[in-house]
């Protein structure tokens, strides 16, 4: 076997995985038994994140070095500071919810702003702290890069501005 054909099966491997993600996380929804959801959500959390990680190491990146670039600096700028303007990819509304239901999170709210960023709102009554959410957010998707974190200024709930990085 080449390695093209490695990469192809192994690219197809993540891909199904990804799919089995998504099977287990609408049975979980259409469920109405609270510990058989939890136990299809388990699934779908860890086919995700296999799914995912696969992807990376795939990419050439390692996992965790996906996870560190992703996350926000101490003084809570973008990790990207260039002087032109990123290009993010346009995910659907649908795909990014899927994103963060998979990343362990509850997001009350999710817009999506101009330059395909995303802006989701959180309970503050969630049981996560502020950088446990934003680890879990970033560590969802190789692709996400959190542009900004705090809490709104009207209702003090959690915030988390995010965008997806360009292959």
């Amino acid at each position: 076997m080449d390695a093209n054909q490695l990469l192809q099966d192994l690219r197809a491997l993540a891909n199904r995985w990804a799919l089995k993600a998504r099977e287990f996380a609408r049975d979980s929804r259409d469920n109405q038994d609270a510990s058989q959801a939890q136990y299809y959500r388990g699934f779908a959390e860890g086919y995700y994140k296999a799914a995912t990680e696969l992807a990376a190491v795939l990419k050439g990146e390692s996992p965790d070095a996906a996870e560190t670039a992703a996350r926000p600096t101490a003084s809570g700028d973008s990790p990207q500071s260039t002087s032109a303007a990123p290009t993010y990819l346009a995910l659907s509304m649908g795909e990014v919810v899927n994103i963060l239901s998979f990343s362990g999170t509850s997001a009350r709210d999710v817009s999506m702003k101009p330059g395909n960023t995303f802006y989701a709102t959180f309970s503050k009554w969630e049981p996560l702290s502020e950088p446990e959410r934003v680890a879990k957010i970033a560590g969802a998707d190789p692709r996400i890069t959190v542009l900004g974190n705090g809490r709104t200024k009207d209702t003090n709930d959690p915030y988390v501005e995010f965008a997806f990085k360009q292959g």
